[in-house]
């Protein structure tokens, strides 16, 4: 049962972009479509100057950690070439070059990867709420468009445990592979190329799972992430009733997130120095399924912390609307939020998760992340809480 009007707008939304279009794979056709419905919706709710903005991405998610384990095994075979301590240095290189490509990338970082990955066309939608008096402050509300594919790793809690372990064993391997060839080259050490068959097992199932996952559809993402769009469209009729007093409120709907958050980066690009530094960043994700929470760090191997602007305004929003159950917890993989707190802007990320070992009711990256599941209490307490937190930021 719809919990209220605002919930009633949200789910419509969910509705359009996960049923009637579908499926938002990054650059792809789908995505555009779903940047036009959010641009139209925006005109229609009296957003001003809505428009599209595009920008070069690679639409691909597993093909950089691809090429990071390719490395990885080429040092592997590399140590294994015919007794010569060069070859050994060679293949110490090629499995560094592998290990820092991975972290890089799961840093957002540009890395040797990127540079040989086709580019395609992503798609941004933008729009802006003016305040009822004169501007003093910013606000940023951004959801991602695009949705994920569907690997293998993500279709159940002992996969996904699984994933996880081999995230780190993979890393592991050529990082451990990078310091033992190193010192057989230095050293004359022959025999630590045998140390190069453990590790080149765990780099060839990586391999394996990132081809796998290239080959699966897309999720249709009513949760992921047609729950944050939703929110964030229901969230300006709000506006448009409620205007805020000294905050300008911009929206913008990305594409690419699922790759890297390059859509994202491009808004940052393009608009950072018109914000200015006293514009806090709202990103929603995932927020119709589970508890609400906002994170006090984000990244998936390297965990930045949140802007203390960010974390006070949430905290103090919580405070208001002790109604709303909401707590912080460390992100277990990176959001849009971090491109802006890599930059050191205040920018907050609101999700809700399910209860521990929940990956199964999340439907996080599976086909069965359907509007079915959506919880409309969950996207209530979501947008209450947003909505308080613009309140805090306007009146502070």
């Amino acid at each position: 049962m719809l919990v209220n009007d605002d919930a009633a707008e949200a789910v419509r939304h969910i509705q359009a972009l996960s049923v009637t279009i579908g499926g938002r794979g990054t650059c792809t056709p789908e995505e555009r479509r779903a940047a036009e419905y959010t641009c139209e919706q925006m005109r229609r709710l009296g957003a001003q100057d809505v428009h599209l903005e595009t920008f070069r991405t690679h639409p691909h998610t597993y093909r950089p950690f691809a090429l990071a384990f390719l490395a990885g095994l080429l040092g592997v075979l590399l140590a294994w070439m015919p007794d010569c301590r060069w070859c050994l240095a060679a293949g110490a290189l090629f499995s560094l070059l592998g290990a820092w490509g991975m972290l890089a990338e799961t840093d957002l970082a540009m890395n040797w990867m990127r540079l040989l990955l086709a580019k395609r066309e992503g798609t941004n939608a933008v729009g802006i709420f003016p305040p009822r008096q004169e501007r003093r402050k910013g606000v940023v509300l951004c959801a991602h468009l695009d949705t994920h594919r569907t690997p293998i790793f993500y279709s159940s809690r002992t996969w996904n445990l699984l994933f996880t372990l081999l995230v780190a064993a993979a890393f592991a391997s050529m990082a451990v592979g990078a310091v033992v060839f190193g010192l057989g080259a230095v050293f004359g050490w022959m025999w630590t190329r045998w140390v190069g068959l453990g590790v080149a097992l765990f780099e060839i199932f990586a391999l394996a799972m990132c081809i796998q996952a290239e080959f699966t559809p897309y999720s249709p993402g009513a949760n992921d992430n047609a729950s944050g769009v939703g929110a964030c469209l229901a969230l300006l009729r709000r506006l448009r009733e409620e205007p805020l007093q000294h905050t300008e409120v911009w929206f913008a709907f990305t594409d690419s997130e699922e790759v890297g958050t390059y859509g994202f980066k491009a808004f940052l690009d393009t608009h950072q120095v018109q914000l200015g530094r006293d514009t806090l960043y709202i990103i929603l994700d995932m927020v119709s399924i589970g508890k609400l929470t906002y994170l006090t760090h984000d990244g998936l191997i390297l965990k930045h912390p949140t802007h203390p602007l960010a974390l006070a305004a949430a905290r103090k929003a919580a405070a208001g609307v002790p109604s709303i159950p909401v707590r912080e917890v460390v992100g277990l993989a990176y959001t849009d939020a971090l491109s802006a707190t890599k930059r050191g802007l205040a920018a907050l990320t609101l999700a809700s998760v399910p209860p521990p070992g929940g990956i199964d009711q999340s439907h996080w990256h599976r086909m069965s992340d359907t509007v079915e599941m959506v919880d409309a209490a969950a996207l209530e307490d979501a947008m209450g809480f947003t909505w308080q937190v613009l309140r805090v930021w306007d009146m502070d």
